[in-house]
């Protein structure tokens, strides 16, 4: 995901091949941190736990209307 497609709210998904333990889960962005080169993002999981993501370890996920 390019840090500049990054919004509060974005529905994403953590890559498998970077975070083992998160990998495959999906949430929603609620905040965001540091240099819009080289955003953490703290995501709301799914399983109700909040954690901090580098950009480049999230893609976004497609909202169906």
């Amino acid at each position: 995901m390019e840090s500049t497609e990054i919004r509060i709210g974005t529905r994403v998904k953590v890559r498998e091949s970077l975070s083992s333990e998160f990998g495959g889960l999906e949430g929603t962005i609620m905040g965001k941190w540091g240099d819009p080169e080289y955003l953490a993002l703290d995501v709301l999981l799914g399983n109700g736990l909040s954690q901090l993501f580098w950009h480049y370890e999230l893609d976004g996920i497609e909202e169906v209307a």
